[in-house]
């Protein structure tokens, strides 16, 4: 609310004798004008600045976070990367845009004493508290990552598999969480992202006969429900844990036709069984609708696992994404 005494259209006495000393055409009253510039500028510029840290910043979607962002200046971000000195793409991005709300630090989902230096650096910076964290950074692909569970040529091979996966993108992101949730718990925002993947669902695994993919789909099916415990928790805290599919973003490394072709495939052997499936999207447009979410996604959807427009991915949205 304005104070009363600043919305006089006519000027006090101060401010009239200074205006008629200094030849001053203006009537209304110098508090006024003064209390007015302040009172219209932009709600953006008064709002509190925030702080992001994305796990898995180095390239794809997660540099693809960085990049949106960055271009805030009254954003913090930290990009949190495996190893610092071979993300390429990060470093040129930063550099050749002169970024100064940008820090690179190394977090390794499998290496916990390097998440735990991270967390604390970041607590430096931002004085104990953090706005957002996405976790984004997961083994994705493996040599036999088309391998059904039966398929395996030995025990070992299957284990280890196995293990690798969960290891690095289940207890990695929770690691990753217990390490910045004081953080969180302290900022104002308190909001835990993980980026998931629609194939961690059971009923999408049903309804598609997909069985490639096992060891990743089954630790993100794995985090889900991590995500839903970490809600139940901290609930009365005001702190939303959320899981978002992507999409089918186009993230591949490889010359653009041969990008093109696969993606093309897979889009059409989906839409097979979903005729009205979106198909493949961009890196920007993904981050784009996901941040958009982030930005207005309230503590009743605490611990839920939706698309990225916000469609509970267990019902009907499933359709929508892969």
């Amino acid at each position: 609310m304005r104070p009363a005494d600043v919305t006089s259209n006519y000027a006090c006495m101060s401010c009239m004798k200074l205006m008629t000393n200094f030849s001053l055409v203006q009537k209304p009253c110098l508090h006024k004008w003064v209390y007015d510039s302040l009172w219209n500028l932009p709600f953006r510029s008064l709002r509190r600045m925030l702080s992001y840290a994305i796990t898995g910043a180095s390239r794809g979607i997660g540099l693809g976070f960085v990049k949106s962002l960055a271009a805030n200046p009254s954003t913090t971000v930290f990009a949190l990367v495996r190893d610092v000195s071979s993300a390429s793409s990060l470093h040129e991005f930063v550099d050749g845009h002169n970024y100064q709300n940008v820090h690179i630090l190394k977090a390794d989902l499998n290496d916990v004493a390097s998440i735990k230096a991270a967390s604390e650096e970041v607590a430096k910076i931002t004085k104990g508290t953090l706005d957002v964290l996405i976790n984004n950074a997961a083994l994705v692909y493996q040599e036999r990552i088309n391998m059904m569970l039966d398929e395996f040529p030995d025990e070992k091979s299957l284990e280890e598999d196995m293990i690798d996966f969960y290891k690095t993108n289940t207890l990695g992101t929770i690691h990753m969480i217990n390490a910045f949730l004081p953080l969180l718990r302290a900022g104002g925002t308190k909001k835990c992202i993980i980026i998931g993947s629609a194939l961690a669902s059971t009923k999408l695994a049903r309804n598609t006969g997909v069985i490639r993919f096992s060891g990743y789909a089954m630790s993100k099916s794995a985090l889900n429900i991590a995500g839903v415990r970490y809600a139940t928790k901290y609930r009365s805290e005001g702190v939303i844990f959320l899981t978002i599919t992507p999409g089918l973003v186009k993230t591949l490394q490889g010359k653009p036709d041969e990008v093109d072709k696969f993606f093309a495939k897979e889009e059409e052997r989906i839409r097979q069984q979903f005729p009205q499936f979106e198909g493949s999207i961009t890196v920007e447009q993904s981050v784009h609708d996901q941040l958009a979410l982030i930005s207005r996604v309230t503590i009743d959807q605490s611990g839920a696992f939706v698309n990225r427009d916000g469609t509970d991915l267990e019902n009907e949205g499933y359709i929508k994404e892969m």
